[in-house]
């Protein structure tokens, strides 16, 4: 008998009033069928796949970005150097006079 003590509010509200609670749940979208939610949770489900698969493609486009800059960037020394070592035998040359 236990069980029912929790329904005694429910018990005194009557069938009418459990009806009206009921529908006013039903409005402000507190209670859903099943149908509907199991609809919304398999969108879910989808849309967070897919946002998944959308990190992991920006994660793989990320490191191949970081690759290429770091080929560049050693590329970009490798060009300064050389140009570093032009100028100065250009320096050396034109204070030494034209040989």
């Amino acid at each position: 008998m236990d069980i029912f003590v929790g329904l005694a509010p429910f018990v005194q509200v009557g069938a009418g009033g459990l009806l009206t609670i009921g529908i006013l749940l039903i409005l402000t979208g507190r209670l859903v069928p099943s149908g509907t939610v199991d609809k919304l949770l398999a969108g879910r489900d989808e849309r967070i796949k897919e946002l998944r698969e959308v990190v992991a493609s920006e994660q793989e486009r990320n490191c191949r970005q970081a690759d290429q800059i770091t080929s560049l960037l050693e590329s970009g020394r490798t060009t300064a150097h050389a140009f570093e070592e032009i100028r100065k035998v250009a320096a050396d040359h034109g204070a030494g006079g034209v040989s």
